[in-house]
């Protein structure tokens, strides 16, 4: 299989680091520096692979590799992680990265220097829950003792009602603690990323930014709140993590293949500019929709070809955009 060079993500260094051999590949590759100006990519040429061609346990093996190098750059240095999954062909394609994005890669390595990131999981114990809703909802008391009365002649409407109620409860409980866990840990961090809640137990999920030096505060503002929520609520605390989930580097490099079908499409020879893209597009678009002319087959064709096109004349055959978690992505500026 041909190697190509799997990027793990960038450093400020100039100087050649050499990170040993524990990067992705049959056996661990050479994880090394390619460096422009003052900053640098951490790399290792590894088999050229497209990740969403491959099976399940390839893919589940080289990110935990991919997690495990950042991590370990981590002790020496701020990294600004890359997309798992993130290759280039050629030593001097991931030079060109470093040259094109170096504007952007320098001003998000500036913004998480000696940042770290915490992530907070809050499961509640819900027997324990259930048991407080008991004791202060009267219309659940009024309902089980009417059920009691009952007995085995309880309606069967009597006892979804009672079902409505509760979980009516504890989704106003669930509401109320992520309230009062987001809003004290959100004290001791500079920002803040919420996570999907995975499971009804689970209360709280969220990534938190902060300086290196508040690691240790910040932990301690989770266990007070641990020790007054009285055990009812269980935290995790995973980390110190890169910063996954506030500034992930994104690079995607357009197949020079793919772009001669798009210029085949367009039917475009000349000089690709936005003005003969758009020009193309607009007569072939009129030319078959298949509103007009019912050719539902290349219409779709046309459009894809334009995207390809847009994307070229806007970022050339690379683009670097920076990813936060739930929000939208930030080009880099071609200039």
């Amino acid at each position: 299989m041909k190697n190509g060079i799997y990027i793990y993500g960038i450093i400020k260094t100039s100087e050649p680091q050499d990170f040993g051999q524990i990067g992705i590949g049959d056996e661990p590759s050479h994880v090394q520096t390619i460096s422009f100006k003052d900053i640098s990519a951490v790399t290792s040429k590894s088999p050229l692979v497209h990740y969403d061609k491959v099976a399940k346990d390839k893919v589940i093996k080289d990110l935990i590799t991919h997690q495990f190098v950042v991590e370990k750059v981590m002790s020496s240095f701020t990294i600004v992680p890359v997309k798992f999954g993130t290759m280039v062909e050629t030593t001097g394609d991931a030079f060109s990265f470093l040259e094109k994005g170096y504007a952007l890669l320098s001003e998000e390595l500036g913004k998480m220097e000696q940042k770290i990131e915490l992530d907070i999981v809050v499961s509640w114990n819900l027997q324990k829950v259930l048991a407080h809703v008991y004791r202060q909802d009267s219309q659940i008391q009024i309902k089980q003792e009417e059920l009691a009365l009952q007995g085995s002649n309880a309606r069967t409407e009597d006892k979804i009602t009672l079902g409505k109620l509760i979980e009516q409860a504890l989704k106003s409980e669930k509401v109320r603690y992520n309230e009062l866990v987001q809003q004290t840990l959100q004290q001791g961090a500079q920002d803040m990323c919420l996570h999907d809640l995975a499971g009804d137990e689970m209360i709280f999920n969220a990534a938190f930014l902060l300086e290196k030096q508040h690691e240790e505060s910040f932990t301690t503002l989770v266990n007070s709140l641990d020790e007054k929520l009285e055990g009812v609520m269980n935290f995790r605390v995973v980390g110190p993590l890169p910063v996954y989930s506030f500034s992930t580097i994104l690079l995607e490099k357009l197949d020079a293949q793919k772009l001669e079908e798009a210029k085949k499409v367009l039917a475009l020879r000349g000089e690709i500019t936005d003005k003969t893209v758009r020009d193309a597009y607009h007569h072939l678009a009129q030319e078959h929709h298949p509103d007009k002319h019912g050719n539902a087959e290349q219409f779709p064709r046309i459009n894809a070809a334009y995207r390809t096109l847009k994307n070229f004349v806007t970022n050339g055959l690379m683009r670097i955009e920076v990813y936060r978690w739930e929000k939208d992505f930030k080009p880099i500026n071609p200039g």
